[in-house]
């Protein structure tokens, strides 16, 4: 990639973000608030709200009306991000007035970014566990002539999985023609950064303060579990620390518990990966703007949300809830809640309209995550909203009997419900959320004190959400076609995904309160404080094992393993980019997953007979079955046969415009594999690859 490639791509950002702020700075005009945590509310949800501006009017129309996308959409991204400059732009000066306190958002985000543009440096490879499919879905996305994607290892199929959340990064990677495999690993470092400044602004908009707001931040995106530090206290140097054990903490190891510091250091541009800055920025926007043009922002972050991972529903509609009651009484933030869903209903008809894995219903009641398992977990994330849950059930009476009694009625209701229900994790989230409604609802009598208000009652609502979402799995089950032994895996990953930010920027809110009590001051500030040095010991396993890193370092550009291991296969590549007629299809070898098959199409963008099956399946469900085992016994007669008439029959049946031999194929079917070559004009040739054209 070259620096004026990686100039203008950071121009479109920019251009995005400054749209994207110029709204919200007129959606914020007359708002109440201090000027400073306005003006970093605007200044944090600037890209995320842009993006999804640009990304709008040809998602819209290439989804319904099948309106070509590279020629229409990135004309109408700059429309519709010059539309919210002269929109807003007027107001921007008044928002964002000129102040050295300004530079601390964008310290943290820079901060973010570097960071993890380093720990890139060395996990820049796109190969194993699923980024190759998350490259095919990147690549398809930045060369596609239209929407809806075609599926790129499924030809002549519409892609069935989410995709939306790719789609709002593609957008400004293809506006700025950046190579996909440098745009993977821009993206991935992207993803964080971004996350930790909307967290910032989250906290910024909930009234919180900036100190808080920048430790919120950076817990939300480099926290680490209690589990690494279980580790690092037994017989792991923090260098060697199993970060596969930490995700894998509930039931058994098929079950997945990631958090963002495991997701982004991964590298994975999985759907709950790519819209998690979004998601974050739902929750310090959601109900906040009390304008109309709030709802409607709120419908589209929501739809959106949604959009790109259907997963993400429940955290959703807890913040909307969440969000709304921070700011408004019960009644009329029902009202707004409800009046969110119909813009939301409006920009959901794009998803309403795509095909998507199947839903095969749900399972109640199974059972549940254990304590010792949630502890390492979320423990991190419990000690501060549970210690400022207590001090103000105390503050919430005058009289010191009545206070005892709130202060253990409701930890009482959990441990009875521990008993009841074997449950830990539901039973602590009911007492929780019980408790927090009843302090933030109730009518106070004459001399007690009122609810709670402001940055403690968004804190309250926002680490009761999480404690709910992270009880979901205990009675509700997702069921999927990973079958019965995997039955609690999808469930329990997405839940504790959404349910982190919830419990990470709940805490930091809550976070004065819980040291500005003056009982047990010593035990409060000591709890506190351990709890802190235990979420440091992954990001530190992180930062030992990347300095003393002494393999291959091939910076940003993900097919770097390519050069060195299969230099013909990338030339390959970087030929079929360049000549490869629009909706050509693309015959590779197809193998397992997790492995370096369908390599060419997930680099180049173009649709390949048949990718990883088993992901075709895991999409479509049994009734792929036939398809892929026809598609895969074609392959091989393709490869293998010298049968030209039932060779050509099939290179039509799919519409195979070139064929690839390379590394695995030859090692598949032997160094003559496609032995009917010679019948087929040679387009490319190199190293040990070639692609054959096949001519009408």
């Amino acid at each position: 990639m070259t620096v004026p490639t990686a100039l203008l791509f950071a121009f479109v950002l920019l251009l995005a973000a400054a749209s994207g702020a110029a709204v919200l700075a007129r959606l914020f005009e007359g708002d109440e608030a201090d000027p400073a945590s306005r003006a970093d509310a605007v200044l944090s949800f600037a890209l995320p709200v842009g993006l999804l501006l640009a990304a709008l009017p040809g998602w819209l129309l290439s989804s319904i009306f099948l309106v070509p996308i590279g020629r229409l959409a990135l004309p109408l991204a700059f429309l519709s991000l010059s539309a919210g400059l002269i929109w807003g732009g007027a107001e921007l000066p008044k928002v964002l007035p000129r102040s050295r306190a300004r530079f601390l958002p964008l310290a943290v985000f820079f901060g973010v970014f570097l960071f993890y543009l380093w720990i890139r440096w060395t996990f820049g490879e796109i190969r194993q566990t699923e980024k190759p499919m998350d490259f095919a879905v990147l690549s398809g996305l930045m060369t596609t002539a239209r929407l809806p994607l075609p599926d790129p290892w499924l030809s002549g199929e519409r892609f069935p999985y989410y995709h939306f959340g790719t789609y709002l990064f593609a957008l400004p990677a293809r506006a700025a023609r950046v190579p996909p495999e440098y745009a993977y690993n821009l993206i991935a470092a992207l993803l964080p950064a971004l996350a930790a400044l909307a967290g910032f602004g989250a906290i910024r908009a909930r009234r919180g303060g900036s100190a808080i707001a920048v430790f919120g931040g950076l817990l939300l995106v480099l926290g680490g579990t209690f589990d690494g530090t279980r580790q690092s206290f037994g017989d792991k140097p923090l260098k060697d620390l199993d970060w596969w054990m930490s995700s894998r903490r509930v039931d058994n190891p098929h079950t997945i518990t990631e958090w963002p510091l495991f997701t982004f250091r991964l590298g994975d541009l999985h759907p709950h990966a790519v819209i998690f800055p979004f998601l974050v920025t739902f929750l310090g926007l959601a109900g906040r703007i009390a304008r109309v043009g709030g709802t409607v922002l709120d419908g589209l972050l929501l739809a959106a949300v949604v959009s790109a991972n259907p997963w993400d529903l429940p955290a959703s509609l807890l913040i909307l809830g969440a969000g709304n009651l921070a700011e408004r009484d019960f009644r009329p933030a029902l009202i707004r809640s409800l009046s969110t869903l119909v813009p939301a209903a409006f920009f959901l008809v794009p998803f309403a309209l795509s095909p998507r894995p199947e839903f095969s219903g749900l399972s109640w009641w199974k059972e549940g995550t254990g304590s010792w398992d949630a502890f390492l977990h979320f423990g991190v994330l419990a000690v501060i909203p549970a210690l400022a849950f207590g001090i103000a059930l105390v503050r919430s009476q005058s009289r010191a009997d009545r206070a005892l009694v709130a202060a253990c009625a409701f930890p009482a209701l959990a441990l009875a419900l521990v008993v009841l229900t074997k449950k830990p994790v539901f039973s602590l989230a009911v007492g929780f959320a019980a408790g927090v409604l009843w302090l933030l609802l109730r009518e106070a009598p004459q001399g007690d004190p009122a609810p709670p208000v402001g940055a403690i009652r968004a804190g309250l609502l926002l680490a009761a959400s999480g404690a709910v979402l992270a009880a979901v799995p205990d009675f509700v089950l997702v069921s999927d076609s990973y079958g019965e032994g995997m039955r609690r895996m999808n469930t329990v990953f997405k839940c504790f995904m959404g349910a982190w930010p919830l419990l990470a920027l709940g805490g930091a809110l809550l976070l004065p309160l819980a040291l500005a009590t003056r009982h047990a001051r010593v035990f409060i500030r000591t709890a506190i404080a351990f709890t802190v040095l235990g979420a440091l010991a992954h990001p530190l396993s992180a930062i030992v094992f990347r300095a003393k890193w002494s393999g291959p370092l091939d910076g940003l550009d993900g097919l770097g393993w390519m050069a060195r291991e299969a230099p013909g296969d990338r030339d390959a590549i970087f030929w079929l980019r360049s000549h490869a007629v629009e909706g050509a299809v693309l015959a590779e070898a197809t193998g397992n997953a997790y492995t370096d098959y369908a390599r060419i199409g997930a680099a180049t963008g173009i649709p390949t007979v048949l990718g990883w099956e088993n992901h075709e399946g895991l999409w479509r469900g049994g009734r792929a079955l036939a398809e892929t085992t026809a598609r895969k016994e074609a392959l091989r007669a393709i490869y293998s046969s010298e049968n030209s008439e039932a060779v050509f029959n099939l290179l039509h049946r799919y519409k195979v415009r070139y064929v690839f031999v390379g590394t695995l194929e030859k090692r598949d079917f032997g160094p003559s594999a496609f032995p009917l070559r010679a019948n087929f004009r040679r387009a490319f040739s190199g190293g040990d690859a070639a692609v054959f054209e096949i001519l009408k």
